[in-house]
């Protein structure tokens, strides 16, 4: 446990732990979280495994990789990250809450480390991937949060937010709608003044060596009853950064990479299409440039760029900068690059 005002609000942690024995229960205070969480989780496995170059639809796609939950709570989240094959570490600064969640763990014979700790106390332990999922809009200090769980990530790792914006619609939706109107939280659950704009978030990010790289909307249909992935960031929104691996070796040089190896793989049919298109994209937007491919090649993981020729890289690369920039979700890259194939499947 830290002292207040580093990384943990005192008042913020007692205020959960006084309603900790109702995390497991879907139709309790924490219900919003249950609803959310299908659609949380499936984002979170598919930014890892598209991270680290894992088959999201594997069995154990993450297995291998070293995860931190930060402020866990029950384990809403810890153990379906255990059962997709992580190696799982998940702290909350509430022993009650951590009681509890390491309790349901063992009853489900789910391996998890739980703490009861905060960030700082992990110095100098190291991470593939950080969770922060709705934990900033409760911390203190968002910028010293963020640098603190930063300094647990490997080289090249991934850092996951999932978070409340500090809009007019959030207060309506998430503080008055949420605590007073639908009491599907406890009033003073959340202090509005602490919901965090995506602008501010990204500012932290960066300030603490981080990339973001990808954002989206996630939002609630009362209709339905459904949570989506949407454009819509007003309210609830996700966003994935990165901590870049410097001094990985680029195809266009960098870091003690040395002469570009463009002939480790002859431009073939593939590699044509591939060349053709960089020049299309970056003609289109200027800020699809050589340099920013380059920068987003040397982010990938060591392993994964070693796996990978030229064109594979570039590929990679030109996703990673149009998600970047706003361009595409990778949502609706993937839907046209199904689309495409289904159409040339079809010409063959």
């Amino acid at each position: 446990m830290t002292e207040p005002g580093a990384s943990v609000d005192v008042e913020e942690t007692r205020r959960f732990a006084a309603i900790a024995d109702e995390w497991w229960d879907p139709g309790g205070k924490f219900a919003p979280l249950h609803a959310m969480n299908p659609v949380r989780i499936g984002w979170v496995r598919d930014r890892i495994a598209d991270r680290f170059g894992r088959n999201p639809l594997a069995p154990r796609p993450l297995m291998g990789l070293s995860l931190l939950d930060a402020g866990c709570g029950g384990g809403l989240v810890a153990e379906p990250m255990a059962r997709l094959g992580a190696t799982v570490t998940a702290i909350d600064a509430e022993p009650e809450t951590v009681g509890i969640a390491r309790a349901h763990a063992e009853a489900a014979g789910l391996r998890i480390d739980y703490r009861c700790a905060a960030v700082d106390a992990l110095a100098g332990e190291r991470f593939d991937t950080v969770l922060a999922l709705e934990l900033v809009e409760h911390v203190p200090d968002l910028g010293r949060f963020v640098g603190t769980a930063a300094a647990l990530l490997k080289p090249g790792g991934l850092m996951l937010f999932s978070t409340l914006n500090r809009t007019v619609a959030s207060l309506l939706k998430a503080k008055i709608g949420a605590e007073y109107l639908l009491r599907w939280l406890p009033p003073g659950t959340h202090n509005f003044s602490r919901f965090v704009k995506p602008s501010e978030l990204a500012r932290a990010v960066h300030a603490a060596g981080l990339r973001p790289t990808a954002v989206s909307g996630i939002s609630y249909a009362p209709l339905s009853g459904a949570w989506s992935l949407t454009r819509d960031l007003s309210v609830n929104y996700l966003m994935a950064a990165i901590l870049p691996a410097l001094g990985l070796a680029s195809d266009y040089g960098g870091h003690e990479a040395g002469p570009v190896e463009r002939d480790e793989t002859p431009p073939d049919g593939v590699g044509k299409r591939v060349d053709a298109m960089k020049t299309l994209l970056q003609n289109h937007d200027p800020r699809l440039s050589s340099d920013s491919s380059r920068r987003a090649q040397e982010d990938l993981p060591q392993p994964l760029y070693d796996s990978l020729g030229y064109y594979e890289r570039w590929l990679l690369a030109l996703k990673a900068n149009i998600v970047e920039l706003g361009i595409l979700r990778e949502e609706e890259i993937a839907e046209r690059l199904s689309r495409y194939a289904a159409k040339d499947m079809s010409n063959t």
